[in-house]
């Protein structure tokens, strides 16, 4: 049996790109990796069935699936994912799901963890998962920028530095990212505004110009519900919508956003730097 955690991680603005090669696919963009992430426990069967739970209740979980047939084809396991925050809320929790099992399952037959992320980042974009998450966890980092798209060595992705304390809020039901971005109107928003603001941040790494710049993505792409525009309107601090879910990530406290929105499911966090954790 072998345990491993991998970060979650909320991105900000993003843009999405497709190339030949779906190693050098994925999307360019900002955001930041949270310490509260996903835990995955993998044991290997004696038959070729893949069994996976996820927080508790059998699941298809087909990103994940996908990912550990592609490294280990014609083997079982039985796989437990835990994720410390909600699915469909722009966590990056499938992608920190899939790294973390895929990582347990690189140990146990003898490939490497480079292979665990690959697998994954192909499983995201082919399931409909995100696009940019697995890219940005590799990042030893705490707040990613993807510059070029898809996995390194193929993407290019850089660290600013940056470190944060963090609360996250939950204010709706789940945002599908494959729905949103099979909208063609929608897909030319986000493309357009992602790209000014990846510009813009290169420029200028700075917390103020981050969550300003994410906030002007948000606003530009027609992405906010009005929950989650109310929200960004009253909190104190900086604020700003996680790509992609009716949720958000903000530097005012627990305190302060459960005094205004009683009713939210809320999260305290801090950015991690580094990637997976694995425990034999």
């Amino acid at each position: 049996m072998t345990e491993a955690f991998c970060p979650g991680h909320i991105t900000l603005f993003f843009s999405p790109r497709k190339a030949g090669d779906i190693l050098r696919s994925g999307s360019v963009g900002s955001g930041i990796k949270t310490s509260i992430g996903a835990v995955a426990v993998v044991e290997e069967r004696h038959d070729t069935l893949v069994r996976i739970s996820l927080d508790g209740a059998d699941s298809d979980a087909p990103v994940t699936a996908a990912a550990v047939a592609a490294l280990a084809p014609g083997r079982g396991f039985d796989i437990s994912i835990e994720c410390g925050l909600p699915v469909g809320q722009g966590f990056g929790m499938s992608a920190a799901g899939t790294i973390a099992a895929g990582s347990c399952v690189c140990e146990m037959v003898g490939r490497e963890q480079y292979d665990a992320f690959a697998a994954a980042h192909v499983a995201e974009i082919e399931k409909g998962g995100g696009l940019g998450d697995v890219a940005a966890i590799m990042c030893q980092g705490h707040q990613p920028t993807r510059e070029s798209p898809g996995i390194p060595p193929h993407g290019k992705v850089t660290d600013s530095g940056l470190e944060f304390r963090l609360t996250l809020a939950v204010l709706g039901p789940p945002m599908s990212t494959a729905r949103v971005l099979s909208d063609p109107v929608t897909d030319v928003r986000i493309k357009g505004s992602g790209d000014r603001c990846l510009r813009s941040y290169i420029g200028n790494r700075t917390e103020s110009n981050l969550f300003s710049l994410a906030r002007e993505f948000s606003h530009a792409a027609g992405l906010e519900s009005v929950a989650v525009t109310r929200a960004l309107d009253l909190l104190p601090g900086r604020s700003a919508m996680c790509m992609l879910g009716r949720s958000i990530i903000t530097t005012a406290s627990a305190e302060e956003v459960r005094e205004i929105f009683p009713e939210a499911e809320i999260f305290e966090t801090a950015s991690f730097g580094g990637s997976v954790i694995r425990r034999g």
